[in-house]
C-alpha cells in the first residue's frame, strides 16, 4: 500500500470529563454500542488497507487487544509507558523504526464516512508534505454548556488560513496561543497575496504525511503534539529558506560557535533518482498550472475539507453525546452492514414499552413494562425496570435500573432541571447525557449530578429525589 496507517489510541481523554475509567478507557467508550476505536478501523478496511499500527497505553493494551479480536486488519499494537505522558508526536517518534513509507495517521475518536481517496488525491496532486482532514464545526456544538464542574472554558478554536484555491494551508494557529493580533511572515506575503482565514473548522486529527517528517521528529525532541506543535511548525516553515551551508551570520564568528544543527530542510531533500524522474516526467510540479503552488518550496501543507457526509471527532463530552445521537442513521454505512438493527434479536421488551427508531439497544438487554426510551443508546445485558423513562442518554454495559427511574427536562432559559426519582442498584457504570446540559455519572455506590458545582449522593438500595 502507498500509505502506512497508524491509529493513535493512547490518549487519556482529558476533555472527556467523568467518562473515562479503568474499565472504559477512551478508545473503548461506546458509540452506537461499538467501541469508538472500531470506526477508524472499519474506515481503513473499506479503503482496502490490510494492516495498521495501533498505539495504546501499557495499562490499556490488554483490553483494547480483546476489543479488536475479529477485525480483518492485521493489527500491530504498540504500547507506550503510562508514566511518560507523551503527546502524539512523541508516540510517532517512538514508532520511527516501524515506519517504512508515507503515513496515514488517524485518531481513535474520529467517526467519519469519508472515502480516504478524497484526501489522498489532494496529497498526491500537490506532492504535499502533510495533508490534513478538516470539517466544519456543527452548529449544535457551539455555545453549549459542557457537562462537568464549573470551570473557565478552554478556548479550542483554530484560525486556519487558505490560499485563493482553498487547498493550501498558509496559517494554522490556536486561539489560545494568539494575542490580539495575527502575525504573518513577509516571506509568505510575497508569494501569497490572498489569504482566506476561517475559524469554524475542526482539525479531525487525520493526516497524510511524508516519511521524512518522522525522521525530522527524531531530531526535534521539543515537538510533542502533532496538532499543537508539528502541524503549525510545518505550515510556518513552508516559505522559509534553507540555511546556506558554510554561511555565517557574523563575519567574526568562530567556526566552533557556528550552529551546525540540522534544520528541517535537511530532511526534506529529494534524492537524485526522484529528481531525475521528475525532470523526465511529463508532469512537472513547478511549471504550468502547478507553478503557483510550488514556488520552489520543498515543504507544502494542504487540507481537504469534508463539507458533506458524517464527520465527528468525539474528543469532548458534547461531541461524544452528539455522535451517539447521530450514529443510528449512519451506522450501517460506517460498518458496511446492510441495515441498522435498532434492537438486537436477543433483547426482551415487555408490553406497552416504547423504544424509538433513533435508539440502539444491544444484545441481552431487558426492558420492563411501560418503559420509554428515546434518542438513547442502551448497552449489552442492561436491565431496565418498569415505568422507566430515558431520553438523550448513553447507558453502558451491564447496568441495572430499578422501577420508576425518570429522566426528563423542564427547560427554563439557559438552565435545565432534571426532575424525577433516581433509584440505584448494583450499577457498574451508568452515563446519562440530557440535552448537553446535565450529566449523571454513577459508579458503584455513589452518583453525581454535575451542573456547575451541584453534587448529590446515593447509597446502596436507597433513592434520592432531585
Amino acid at each position: 500500500m502507498e500509505f502506512q496507517p497508524v491509529i493513535m489510541a493512547a490518549g487519556r481523554g482529558s476533555r472527556m470529563t467523568y467518562l473515562n475509567s479503568t474499565k472504559y478507557p477512551k478508545a473503548l467508550l461506546p458509540i452506537g454500542n461499538l467501541p469508538m476505536i472500531l470506526y477508524p478501523i472499519y474506515m481503513l478496511e473499506k479503503a482496502g488497507f490490510e494492516e495498521a499500527i495501533v498505539v495504546v497505553l501499557d495499562s490499556q493494551a490488554t483490553e483494547i487487544r480483546k476489543a479488536l479480536v475479529g477485525v480483518k486488519l492485521r493489527i500491530d499494537i504498540v504500547s507506550i509507558p503510562d508514566a511518560n505522558y507523551w503527546g502524539t508526536a512523541d508516540s510517532l517518534r517512538y514508532l520511527k523504526d516501524k515506519i517504512k513509507r508515507d503515513l496515514l495517521i488517524v485518531g481513535c475518536d474520529l467517526v467519519t464516512d469519508i472515502s480516504i481517496h478524497q484526501i489522498a488525491n489532494i496529497h498526491r496532486k500537490y506532492d504535499s508534505t502533510v495533508t490534513m482532514l478538516l470539517s466544519p464545526l456543527p452548529s449544535q456544538y457551539r455555545d453549549i454548556p459542557t457537562p462537568g464542574p464549573k470551570a473557565k472554558k478552554r478556548s479550542e478554536k483554530d484560525f486556519i488560513g487558505f490560499d485563493e484555491q482553498g487547498d493550501r494551508v498558509l496559517l494554522m494557529a490556536s486561539e489560545a496561543d494568539l494575542d490580539e493580533n495575527i502575525k504573518f511572515r513577509k516571506s509568505m506575503l510575497k508569494r501569497q497575496s490572498y489569504i482566506n482565514i476561517k475559524s469554524g473548522l475542526t482539525d479531525c486529527h487525520m493526516y497524510l504525511m511524508k516519511k521524512w517528517v518522522v525522521d525530522f521528529l527524531d531530531s526535534s525532541k521539543a515537538i510533542s503534539s502533532i496538532k499543537g506543535d508539528l502541524i503549525p511548525y510545518l505550515v510556518k516553515k513552508q516559505f522559509s529558506k534553507p540555511k546556506a551551508s558554510g554561511d555565517m551570520e557574523k563575519t567574526n564568528m568562530s567556526v566552533v560557535s557556528e550552529d551546525v544543527r540540522s534544520d528541517i530542510f535537511t530532511f526534506s531533500k529529494i534524492d537524485e533518482i526522484t529528481e531525475k524522474i521528475r525532470e523526465m516526467s511529463t508532469w512537472i510540479d513547478h511549471r504550468g498550472d502547478m507553478e503557483d503552488c510550488f514556488h520552489h518550496n520543498p515543504i507544502r501543507c494542504y487540507a481537504y475539507i469534508q463539507n458533506d457526509g458524517f464527520c465527528v471527532k468525539a474528543n469532548t463530552v458534547t461531541a461524544y453525546n452528539e455522535s451517539n445521537k447521530q450514529i443510528p442513521r449512519v451506522l450501517a454505512d460506517l460498518t458496511c452492514e446492510k441495515e441498522t438493527v435498532v434492537t438486537h434479536p436477543s433483547t426482551s421488551i415487555k408490553g406497552k414499552s416504547q423504544v424509538g427508531s433513533d435508539c440502539l439497544v444491544a444484545e441481552g438487554a431487558q426492558i420492563g413494562e411501560k418503559t420509554s426510551v428515546k434518542r438513547s443508546i442502551i448497552g449489552k445485558h442492561c436491565t431496565i425496570g418498569d415505568k422507566v423513562k430515558i431520553t438523550n442518554s448513553v447507558v453502558l454495559d451491564r447496568v441495572s435500573i430499578l422501577e420508576g427511574f425518570v429522566a426528563y427536562l423542564l427547560h427554563i432559559t439557559e438552565l435545565s432541571v432534571l426532575a424525577g426519582t433516581f433509584r440505584y442498584i448494583d450499577c457498574d457504570l451508568i452515563t446519562l447525557c440530557v440535552r448537553e446540559s446535565y450529566f449523571v455519572f454513577s459508579e458503584k455506590y455513589n452518583s453525581t449530578l454535575i451542573k456547575y458545582d451541584i453534587t448529590i449522593s446515593t447509597y446502596p438500595q436507597g433513592q434520592t429525589t432531585l
